[in-house]
């Protein structure tokens, strides 16, 4: 019933609109199946504040987050319970048989793009070959910026690329960013697919729609379960 709906309203409705209703409509089938657990464990007495700030974050918007991303990226999220621990070490993916690491002392909006960004980390694991110029960043940010726009708007994922280009670390994150950012929707879509085609996976049409702005995020509200 969903679906027809869906198809009536694309077939009545002007051409500017079909691009978000067809991210509307991958949100919601994304969204169907079971939410990954998530298990966020304070390192020490004095992370717990922080640690159940992070499990506010994902009983909030944990949904809406797998749903982006697998939206986005075409790939069901591979795994179904994921531990994070919460303490002062640097944010990290973790590994097949190692828990995430989140640090403790971010502002709330931090903790979300780094929520997202770690477990975006996991997601992407599952594509095993990658593009030879393409380093793991830069593979991730394809994408990135696009969950973060779908799950929180334009203005949070503007906000948090400033932010992580920021960073001082031995990787130049502003440097990818700015490579990102220079791709065109189609470069993004044309190198995504390559990469999905490198590991036997589908074409995947949603990576070619551009984030929508934030107000525009109430339509997609609007049309889930």
């Amino acid at each position: 019933m969903a679906i027809s709906m869906i198809r009536h309203m694309i077939g009545t409705m002007p051409v500017r609109h079909i691009a978000l209703v067809s991210i509307a409509a991958c949100l919601t089938a994304a969204a169907a199946h079971a939410q990954p657990a998530v298990e966020f464990v304070a390192t020490t007495a004095a992370h717990e504040s922080a640690a159940r700030a992070y499990r506010s974050i994902w009983e909030q918007d944990g949904a809406r987050i797998i749903a982006a991303l697998e939206a986005r990226t075409c790939m069901r999220f591979p795994e179904a319970a994921v531990a994070a621990l919460v303490g002062d070490a640097v944010s990290d993916s973790g590994g097949p048989e190692h828990a995430m690491s989140l640090r403790a002392s971010y502002d709330l909006d931090v903790k979300r793009a780094t929520l997202v960004h770690e477990l975006a980390h996991r997601h992407l694991w599952q594509l095993v070959n990658r593009l030879d110029d393409l380093d793991g960043h830069r593979t991730l940010y394809l994408i990135l910026d696009g969950v973060w726009a779908d799950v929180w708007g334009e203005d949070f994922a503007a906000a948090r690329i400033r932010g992580e280009a920021s960073w001082h670390a031995s990787y130049d994150y502003a440097a990818a960013w700015d490579w990102a950012r220079a791709l065109s929707v189609d470069q993004r879509g044309i190198l995504w697919n390559r990469l999905l085609a490198m590991n036997g996976k589908a074409y995947c049409s949603t990576v070619y729609l551009a984030p929508k702005v934030a107000a525009k995020r109430q339509t997609l509200s609007s049309l889930a379960p």
